[in-house]
């Protein structure tokens, strides 16, 4: 079940056992309104919940750099002392968690600016794709054009590589078996593929 709040003209959805576990007023605590502050709080919402399947502690930040975040982002939200010990556990590197630490890599080595902010949306980024959604859904934007927008100002270089207009996910992870050598895929080109709708289908 998702509840919905209208905040600076977005409809964002926030995920019904957030108020469990502290952040459900977090964007009430926000200074800034734009898209980017509503993921935050949406991916914060969704995966620092220790309930949750895909639970990444603190973002796998951190916790210095964790709660630099929440000052910067929620500067007037005090989180629980029973949520903010469950963000210190183990960073990210649990098996449950898979690839996560290699989409920090990937994404890490195509950021625009190394700098603690695009750190932040680093690890945003590689958290939301520990949902089962579509990745813009997972970050809680309004649509995938929000998502393509975001990728292509901080991971410009990154994004630039998606020239058929692949579904995110699937390009990422695209991106890290070719790393590794491993090119698993049906058909010699997508455009013969017979899976070619679950890498470029639509995404409402």
């Amino acid at each position: 079940m998702l509840h919905t709040r209208n905040h600076g003209g977005l409809n964002v959805s926030l995920p019904h056992n957030a108020d469990s576990i502290g952040v459900w007023h977090l964007l009430g605590h926000s200074i800034k309104e734009n898209v980017l502050t509503d993921s935050f709080a949406w991916v914060i919402a969704t995966h620092c919940n220790q309930d949750a399947d895909s639970f990444v502690p603190a973002l796998g930040l951190d916790m210095s750099s964790f709660q630099d975040l929440l000052q910067t982002s929620f500067p007037h939200f005090t989180p629980p002392p029973h949520w903010l010990s469950a963000q210190t556990e183990a960073r990210g590197t649990g098996s449950a968690l898979g690839e996560f630490p290699d989409l920090l890599q990937l994404l890490q080595a195509h950021c625009a600016i190394s700098d603690e902010h695009h750190r932040h949306v680093v690890h945003l980024v590689a958290t939301a794709c520990m949902g089962g959604d579509h990745l813009w859904q997972d970050l809680g934007l309004p649509d995938r054009k929000a998502l393509s927008t975001l990728l292509t100002r901080y991971f410009p270089s990154l994004a630039a590589r998606n020239t058929g207009d692949m579904k995110w996910k699937k390009f990422f992870y695209k991106q890290l078996c070719e790393q590794e050598g491993i090119y698993a895929c049906k058909s010699p080109s997508c455009a013969a593929c017979c899976d070619y709708a679950k890498c470029f289908g639509a995404e409402d």
